[in-house]
C-alpha cells in the first residue's frame, strides 16, 4: 500500500516536465536578449539545471528505475 502512495502519477510528471521545459525556454530567450555577461552565465546555468531535471523526469516517465541510471 505505501508503494502506491509514494508513486507519482505519470500525468503529474508530464505536467511538471512541460512546465520545466517552458521555464528553460524562457531562460534561453532571456539569455539571448541579455547584454550583461554575468546574467547570461547565470541564465545559461539555470537553463542547464532545468534541462537536467527534464531529463530525469523523462527517465521516470519512461519507467527507468532511477534517473542516475542514465548517467552511469
Amino acid at each position: 500500500m505505501s508503494a502506491q502512495r509514494d508513486t507519482i502519477p505519470v500525468r503529474d510528471l508530464l505536467k511538471l516536465r512541460d512546465e520545466y521545459r517552458a521555464i528553460a525556454a524562457r531562460m534561453v530567450v532571456a539569455e539571448r536578449s541579455s547584454r550583461d555577461p554575468n546574467a547570461v552565465d547565470r541564465l545559461r546555468a539555470r537553463a542547464s539545471t532545468f534541462n537536467g531535471c527534464i531529463a530525469d523526469l523523462t527517465d521516470l516517465i519512461e519507467g527507468r528505475k532511477h534517473p542516475s541510471d542514465r548517467r552511469c
